[in-house]
C-alpha cells in the first residue's frame, strides 16, 4: 500500500523531530512493519535526503511511498550504530535492506583439532566454539563443498567415520584396503603418524602448496628408499593430483598473503557484490549477493553487508579491501578487530595490485547481475507465454502447487512449492500431513490440502496468482470444487460479485501412444472448461516453467513422505520400552543413528546417552534383550 499525499506530509512533519544525532533510523509501513533499517551520523538529515526528494533514485521513491512512519534510535558512537544495525536487520528482515543468504545457505568443510583422530566433516552452520575448531569455505554450491570433502578424503587417508563406529569397530573397513584411512581405529598407525596426514591436509586447504609438495615429495623419496614402493606410488599419485588442482586455481599473488577483497555493482533495479576471499596468494571460489531496491548510497550499502557477514563469521581476515569509501570505516575496522581479537584493516586501495583486485571483484558482482538480469528476462518470456497459452487474467508472478505423497494409503502427505516471478521461493514450500483422508484417495487428499491453503490465505488475503495442481482433469475438478465451497473463483467465472479469483490448471504427465509406434507424448495443461489438453513445444518456456514447478514440488513431497515413514519406522522399533517416552527415544535415535545399532548396544553404552541412567540403561537393555528373543 502507497502512501498517500497526507500520509507523506505526516512522514516529513515526523522527520523534522528526529534528532540531529548519530544512530539508527527505521522506515515502517501502515501494518508498522519495518521496511528498512539504516545508520546515519545526523538521522534527521539522513532521512530528510529521503523524504524531499533531494535523493532521487527509483527505489528511494518506492521507499517513501511504501513507508507510513520512521523512528530512531540514538547511539554514542558509529561503533554502537553498527552493532544495533546489525541487531535489527536480523530481527525484522526489512524489505528494503540487502538480504544476504543465510549461513546456512552455504557449506564449509570442518575439522576439530582438539579431537584425539580428527575427521573433516560439512557443515553447514558455523558456530563459534571453543576449542581447536577450522572451518574452510563457504563452498557457494554443494557440489563445490562435496567434491573439495571427496578431495582430501580420497588424498589424506584421515578417517570419514562417526565417533561411535570409530570406538566399536574390531577390524579395518574397506577404506583402509582402499589405502584411503590409515585406520586409527584399531592402532595400525600412530598420533604422530596420523598427525602427519592432518597437518599435511590443512596445508592443502590453507593454500600452502609449495610447502606440501615439498613434504610429499621428500616422503615419496623416503619411501622409495626404503623399498615401500606401493606407498611411494600413492604418494607420486597425490603429488599429481595436486598438480592438477593447483591448475585450475587462480593465482593472486603470494605476497598479498590472506584478505577479502569486496565489489559493490549497481544497476537500475538493483545490483550484487561480489566477495573475492584470498588464502595465502590463491583466490578462492567468489561468493555473489545480489540485491533488489536497496535505497541506501554505496558506502552506506556496503558497510552495512560488510557487518551482517562478519557479524558471527569464524574467519576475518587481516585486511579487508572495498570497492566504495565506507562513511564509518574506521568504526567498522575497529568492530571487527574486537571480534578478529587482532587489527583488522578497512580500506579502499589506490594503485597496484590491490586495486586490479578490487576491479576484478566489481567485474564479477557485474557479471552476476547481467546474468541474474538475463535470467529473470527469459523467466518474464516464460510468464507471459504461460498467461496467454492458459488464458490467464493476469500475469502469474507467484505460482503454487500441490502434490500428494503415499504408499498404498500410508503416511500420506502433502507437499506445496511457490515459484515467485518464476523462480522457485523455497522459504515459502510447506509441507502437509494428511489428516482426514484413510487410505490412497488423492482426489480427496488434494481437496484437503487446497482447502488449508485456501483457508488460510482468505484470512491473511494472501492468495496466489495460478495454482497448479500435478494432475489430470480429476485432481482439477476435486481442487475446483473446494474453491467453489470457500467461495473462490476461477478464470472462468463472470466478475460478477467481490469474490477473491484465483486461477488453476493441472499438469498431466506424458502417456505412449500405440497407434503412433509407441511414442510417448510431452507434459500436457489442463485448462478448466476445455475438453482438450493444451499440448505446447517441448522447447516451450511457458512448459518447462510449469515442468520445473511440478518436479519441485514432486521431490518435496517424496523427500517429505520419506522423513515421515522413516521417523516411523525407526520410533516403532523402540516403542514400549520402560522409561522411554518420546524424548529419550529422540535421544537414542541422536546418539546411536539408527534403531538397530541402539538394538546391539550394552548396557553401558545406553547409559552413556543423554537423560540415561545406570538403572534406567539396565532396566531398556533388558527390555531390548526380551524383544530380540521374541
Amino acid at each position: 500500500m502507497c502512501a498517500t499525499p497526507a500520509e507523506l506530509t505526516d512522514l516529513a512533519a515526523r522527520a523534522d523531530q528526529l534528532p540531529r544525532a548519530p544512530g539508527v533510523y527505521l522506515f515502517r509501513d501502515g501494518r508498522g512493519r519495518v521496511l528498512y533499517v539504516g545508520k546515519a551520523r545526523n538521522i534527521r538529515a539522513r532521512v530528510r535526503q529521503y523524504i524531499t526528494g533531494q535523493d532521487g533514485r527509483l527505489m528511494v521513491r518506492f521507499l517513501v511511498r511504501a513507508a507510513a512512519d520512521v523512528d530512531a534510535v540514538v547511539v554514542q558512537t558509529d561503533r554502537e550504530a553498527l552493532v544495533l544495525e546489525n541487531t535489527l536487520i536480523k530481527k525484522h528482515r526489512p524489505r528494503y535492506n540487502v538480504k544476504l543468504v543465510d549461513d546456512s545457505s552455504f557449506l564449509h568443510l570442518e575439522l576439530d583439532l582438539g579431537a584425539r583422530w580428527p575427521r573433516y566433516r560439512l557443515v553447514r552452520r558455523v558456530e563459534k566454539r571453543r576449542g581447536k575448531v577450522r572451518h574452510f569455505g563457504p563452498f557457494t554450491s554443494a557440489s563445490r563443498g562435496r567434491s573439495t570433502l571427496e578431495f582430501v578424503q580420497r588424498r589424506f587417508p584421515m578417517r570419514t567415520c562417526s565417533d561411535r563406529e570409530l570406538h566399536s569397530r574390531k577390524r579395518p573397513c574397506l577404506l583402509h584396503q582402499m589405502g584411503r584411512c590409515i585406520a586409527p581405529c584399531v592402532d595400525l598407525c600412530t598420533k604422530q603418524e596420523y598427525g602427519e596426514v592432518v597437518e599435511q591436509s590443512l596445508l592443502f586447504l590453507e593454500g600452502r602448496d609449495d610447502e606440501l609438495l615439498r613434504r610429499l615429495r621428500t616422503s615419496m623419496t623416503a619411501a622409495a628408499e626404503g623399498l615401500e614402493f606401493e606407498r611411494a606410488a600413492t604418494l607420486r599419485d597425490t603429488i599429481a593430483a595436486i598438480q592438477t588442482a593447483l591448475e585450475r586455481k587462480s593465482v593472486a599473488d603470494n605476497k598479498l598473503g590472506v584478505r577479502d577483497v569486496w565489489g559493490l555493482h549497481r544497476g537500475e533495479s538493483g545490483g550484487a557484490v561480489a566477495l573475492l576471499p584470498v588464502r595465502h596468494g590463491m583466490m578462492q571460489e567468489a561468493v555473489i549477493l545480489p540485491f533488489t531496491d536497496h535505497p541506501g548510497l554505496d558506502g552506506e550499502l556496503l558497510s552495512s553487508v560488510l557487518n551482517t557477514w562478519y557479524a558471527d563469521s569464524v574467519d576475518i581476515p587481516v585486511e579487508i579491501l572495498v570497492s566504495h569509501a565506507l562513511d564509518d570505516g574506521e568504526a567498522l575496522a575497529e568492530l571487527l578487530t574486537e571480534r578478529r581479537r587482532a587489527a583488522v584493516r578497512v580500506r579502499v586501495p589506490q594503485r597496484g595490485k590491490k586495486t586490479r583486485l578490487v576491479e576484478l571483484a566489481v567485474e564479477n558482482a557485474r557479471s552476476a547481475w547481467q546474468r541474474r538480469e538475463d535470467a529473470a528476462a527469459r523467466r518474464a518470456v516464460g510468464l507471459e507465454e504461460l498467461q496467454r497459452v492458459a488464458l490467464l487474467p493476469r500475469l502469474p508472478r507467484r505460482m503454487e502447487c500441490f502434490d500428494n505423497s503415499n504408499i498404498q494409503g500410508t503416511d500420506p502427505v502433502a507437499s506445496m512449492a511457490v515459484f515467485v516471478d518464476g523462480e522457485p521461493a523455497r522459504a515459502l514450500y510447506r509441507r502437509y500431513r494428511i489428516r482426514t483422508v484413510e487410505g490412497a484417495d488423492d482426489y480427496a487428499s488434494m481437496a484437503e490440502v487446497l482447502g488449508r491453503r485456501l483457508r488460510r490465505g482468505l484470512q491473511e488475503g494472501d492468495l496466489p496468482d495460478l495454482i497448479v495442481v500435478d494432475g489430470g482433469k480429476g485432481q482439477l475438478s476435486a481442487a475446483r470444487a473446494v474453491m467453489r465451497e470457500l467461495g473462490v473463483a476461477d478464470q472462468t467465472d463472470r466478475p460478477v460479485d467481490h469474490r477473491p479469483m484465483v486461477p488453476i490448471i493441472g499438469i498431466v504427465k506424458p502417456r505412449t501412444e500405440r497407434r503412433r509406434g509407441d511414442r510417448e507424448t510431452p507434459d500436457r495443461l489442463v485448462l478448466p472448461e476445455v475438453k482438450n489438453a493444451v499440448r505446447l513445444p517441448h522447447n516451450s518456456r511457458a512448459l518447462r516453467l510449469v515442468q520445473h514447478l511440478r518436479d519441485e514440488t514432486h521431490n518435496s513431497a517424496v523427500r517429505y513422505h520419506r522423513k515421515v515413514r522413516n521417523r516411523r519406522t525407526l520410533s516403532s522399533g523402540l516403542d514400549g520400552l520402560p522409561g522411554v517416552g518420546p524424548t529419550r527415544r529422540k535421544a537414542l535415535l541422536r546418539h546411536f543413528e539408527s534403531a538397530a545399532a541402539v538394538r546391539t548396544a550394552s548396557a553401558a553404552q545406553l547409559a552413556e546417552v543423554p537423560g540415561f541412567g545406570p538403572k534406567l540403561a539396565e532396566r531398556v537393555f533388558a527390555a531390548l534383550q526380551a524383544m530380540g528373543a521374541e
